[in-house]
């Protein structure tokens, strides 16, 4: 077993560096796409099956059987421009084999050439995709990481203004919840973080922001109205610039009377899940999933149906 210090060794000097040496996204890609290229479903017979999600590519992960005890919508980390296929597959294929659900995983639209709100707006268009094909939300749960942590948060938020169905319950691994940088986190930890620096804020809003406010709830969920969201969870490190993202949404969340845990986990990098080695990433995606199958699952037929055609998704163009 590789030492948690020689990981966070080598991340800090082999991504935390870069930041401050004035990186492009073009650049974090090439890096990104060379680390992810190599991994494989190691050790997992998992079905990945592509399919077109109302004009969003998206890849069901787990067999077809499994969205009859319920669904996953998984939206990816990335810092709103970079996707790891190959990662998030084999996140995707843990949780669909710790929940016993099928997952989703959208290829959402990625900034700098599609920014604020059409990663967002895809995210919608795929739940509407899913409650269109008779998923009643009784049997969705909805997980992210990072930036797609803060899509997860929109999302809901979105969802409950325009009065659609709720899923059961939500999962958010060290989501980006005030891009505005106001958590204290931010500035505490940033030496202790291995991944992160001021730098990767300023190119992240440069990025994704088109002419939106960082305030701007869409942006920055924090800052949203919590009321009516369902039960939550944040697993989130100690030690990482985003700490207090978490912490303050869950805060805002339990004030409006919402189900809302945080487990912090102390030395770890940001969104240490997807490092399969690590025991504790094993351990967290453990509990992710047990708190998934406590609020979703299989529901009697007729309530199904009947919650299928109580929405009016829009029609296949």
């Amino acid at each position: 077993m590789i030492p948690m210090s020689a990981i966070n060794a080598a991340l800090r000097f082999g991504v935390k560096r870069l930041w401050s040496r004035g990186v492009t996204i073009g650049q974090l890609r090439k890096k990104a796409w060379l680390a992810d290229a190599g991994l494989k479903l190691v050790g997992d017979k998992i079905d990945v099956v592509g399919v077109d999600a109302r004009g969003v590519p998206s890849e069901w992960i787990g067999e077809e059987g499994a969205a009859q005890r319920g669904v996953l919508l998984y939206l990816h980390g990335g810092a709103f421009s970079l996707h790891l296929p190959n990662s998030y597959r084999q996140m995707a294929s843990q949780l669909a084999l710790k929940t016993g659900l099928r997952v989703l995983l959208p290829a959402y639209r990625l900034a700098p050439e599609h920014r604020f709100p059409a990663g967002l707006d895809d995210c919608v268009a795929v739940y509407g995709w899913l409650v269109g094909q008779g998923i009643s939300p009784r049997r969705m749960a909805i997980a992210g990481d990072s930036a797609g942590g803060n899509l997860a948060l929109a999302l809901l938020m979105r969802l409950r203004d325009e009065g659609a169905p709720l899923p059961t319950c939500a999962a958010m691994m060290s989501p980006v919840t005030d891009l505005t940088g106001g958590s204290p986190s931010v500035q505490v930890n940033e030496g202790s973080d291995v991944l992160f620096n001021r730098h990767a804020l300023t190119l992240v809003l440069s990025t994704y922001l088109d002419g939106a406010s960082a305030d701007d709830p869409a942006v920055s969920p924090l800052f949203g109205d919590w009321a009516g969201l369902p039960p939550l969870l944040f697993h989130v490190s100690g030690s990482e610039m985003l700490l207090d993202d978490s912490l303050r949404a869950a805060e805002r969340a339990r004030a409006c009377g919402i189900d809302a845990r945080v487990k912090v986990w102390p030395g770890m990098p940001h969104v240490f899940q997807l490092i399969r080695m690590l025991p504790q990433s094993k351990q967290s995606l453990d509990e992710i999933g047990s708190f998934i199958a406590e609020y979703c699952g299989p529901e009697p037929q007729s309530a199904t149906t009947a919650t299928a055609q109580s929405i009016a998704a829009p029609s296949e163009e």
